[in-house]
């Protein structure tokens, strides 16, 4: 009787440390679920890209390009891959961007090179959440047309010609590009296509403020 008792004491006195160990860390786990389920997986979940495959002029939050964009907009489009350490739709993508491109990169660095698609040059930049400058980072925010904190997986910057000025000129991309890897790798080359013709069209026009 007196070693139940023992047994019953013991395992109260366990489930107690369980229970005060997660208020502790409550906050904590809040602020991982938040960032990790809340914000990167609704990128996972947007509507077929095709369906958000849209260009346009205005960034998302009214701001600016960022400079990295504009210096690089000089020499051809630019490309950004975004991406973080816990994301199921990043896991899918990021290897299938990393081949098409024939760059090698970690999952937890920013990452830039100058790549090389159907003979014109491009300025690819690889973004990881939580591993890059704050300059980067508030890029999310510029190009997340989708809202909600959504985050594309890629943003690529061209150039168009409006009302008399020629202006950068973005998509940004949600979701995983199709259900297949040639399925998306079709969608990056129709994509890239579209955004290489409009560059090349009114690249001559192009006046940098």
């Amino acid at each position: 009787m007196k070693k139940m008792l023992a047994i019953q004491i013991t395992a109260l006195l366990l489930i107690s440390g369980s229970l005060g160990g997660m208020l502790v860390f409550t906050d904590i786990y809040d602020e991982i679920n938040a960032r990790i389920v809340s914000v990167l997986c609704l990128s996972c979940v947007k509507l077929e890209p095709k369906l958000n495959l849209e260009y346009q002029f205005d960034t998302a939050n009214g701001k600016n390009h960022p400079d990295f964009v504009l210096e690089n907009i000089l020499d051809g489009i630019v490309f950004l891959h975004y991406s973080a350490v816990a994301c199921h739709g990043c896991d899918i993508i990021d290897p299938v961007i990393k081949d098409f491109f024939m760059v090698e990169h970690g999952t937890e660095e920013m990452f830039f090179d100058i790549v090389t698609f159907e003979d014109s040059e491009m300025a690819y930049y690889y973004n990881n959440v939580d591993h890059t400058t704050q300059e980067m980072r508030d890029s999310y925010e510029v190009y997340d047309v989708g809202g909600q904190g959504a985050r594309p997986m890629i943003t690529i910057i061209t150039l168009k010609y409006d009302r008399g000025i020629v202006k950068p000129y973005f998509t940004s991309v949600y979701g995983t590009f199709g259900d297949t890897d040639e399925e998306r790798v079709e969608f990056l080359i129709e994509t890239l296509q579209d955004s290489v013709k409009l560059y090349n069209e009114f690249r001559d026009g192009y006046l940098p403020e």
